[in-house]
């Protein structure tokens, strides 16, 4: 954390059991997908462009397997908000009780200006 501190990335240490989109997950696969099973994902009327997949999803396939490939894997933040930009968005709204990836759309908002 000092290391990369001290290099100008922005860091900080979380509280956690285990590290989020990391092979430490795998320690919770049985569990997580156990507690997750009674969920009966259904199509919704609003897209959702899913940070998992990428892609426009329609959430009929946000079962058990697709939660537990969310905590499991690399987001697809960046490939999701730069969707978002191309479909024709440009305002995004931030709710979290720690709101993080605002640079990161800041940031995705910017190279995506300037390639064009």
């Amino acid at each position: 954390l000092t290391h990369w501190t001290e290099a100008g990335v922005r860091a900080r240490r979380i509280a956690v059991d285990y590290a989020s989109h990391s092979a430490h997950v795998e320690e919770l696969k049985d569990e997580l997908l156990d507690v997750l099973a009674p969920i009966e994902p259904q199509a919704g009327r609003i897209p959702v462009y899913s940070t998992v997949t990428g892609q426009v999803e329609d959430g009929s396939g946000f079962d058990a397997a697709y939660w537990f490939t969310n905590l499991r894997q690399t987001v697809e933040f960046e490939t999701a908000t730069r969707k978002l930009l191309a479909d024709g968005y440009g305002v995004f709204v931030e709710s979290s009780p720690h709101p993080v990836v605002s640079l990161g759309v800041q940031e995705t908002i910017e190279d995506t200006e300037g390639a064009s």
